[in-house]
């Protein structure tokens, strides 16, 4: 069995097919899927996880390129609403790839200082975004103490990636490790015992030009297991059992 530690249910890629997804998800042997809200439009996930109790769970978070004073006092309002509901706090973090004015990159460095606490605060893990800023993410995450981090699609360089190892962090491997070369260096790089699977759906599908779902880490577990030479069943337990963990599901699979 397998897990689907990040994706996004509520996208509007999802809008017309969600029975499908779920029964596809555990027909190629999904055990349970985490969908991360990452706005205040926080319904449509609340809608998708009450119809399918024990096996989708939530996390909630924030964007970082919709980082502003506003956003991060409503996300926040919502997350100590939902505390006994969100199995997260994420994704948050920085993406220098889309914002790139200074101020709107340090409003992000002090919303992530922020989050890390309130993480600490609520005792929750938190899911970690750093698209072309890994080296400050790192460094924020360190500076504050960090933890139960998940660096979620990690696509740093092999010497980031062994600071957050070096740091017992995880590193979840996306989908489309089946065809980038910087996902295959992750799964190289990181031990199975750090490990977590994701699809980042609709995203980072592993089939050019088709959009992700939950279905497909069976594709990813099978690429990592080719290439750590080991078996797809070793694959599968590791991750599973680290989400297990991470997410603290055994205490809400019951």
């Amino acid at each position: 069995m397998l897990i689907d530690s990040h994706c996004h249910l509520d996208a509007k890629w999802f809008k017309n097919d969600i029975p499908y997804v779920i029964q596809n998800a555990k027909k190629h042997d999904i055990e349970a899927i985490i969908t991360s809200s990452i706005s205040a439009s926080i319904q449509k996930v609340k809608n998708i996880v009450a119809r399918y109790p024990n096996y989708v769970f939530w996390a909630l978070g924030l964007h970082p390129p919709g980082v502003n004073t506003q956003s991060v006092k409503t996300i926040t309002k919502l997350i100590e609403k939902y505390k006994t509901e969100i199995v997260a706090i994420g994704e948050v973090g920085l993406d220098y790839h889309w914002v790139k004015e200074e101020n709107q990159r340090e409003q992000q460095k002090e919303a992530l200082k922020f989050f890390i606490d309130l993480a600490k605060k609520l005792e929750k893990p938190i899911i970690i975004h750093a698209r072309d800023a890994q080296t400050d993410t790192i460094e924020i995450l360190e500076e504050n103490n960090a933890e139960n981090v998940l660096m979620h699609c990690f696509s740093g360089n092999e010497l980031e990636a062994k600071r957050v190892l070096k740091n017992k962090w995880l590193i979840s491997v996306p989908t489309s490790v089946a065809n980038r070369k910087v996902h295959q260096m992750m799964a190289r790089i990181v031990p199975l015992d750090q490990m977590l699977l994701e699809t980042d759906a609709p995203y980072l599908s592993p089939i050019r030009k088709k959009r992700n779902e939950p279905a497909n880490i069976q594709i990813s577990a099978q690429k990592i297991a080719e290439i750590k030479s080991t078996t797809l069943e070793e694959v599968a337990k590791k991750t599973t059992a680290n989400a297990r963990n991470f997410y603290r599901l055994d205490e809400r699979m019951k």
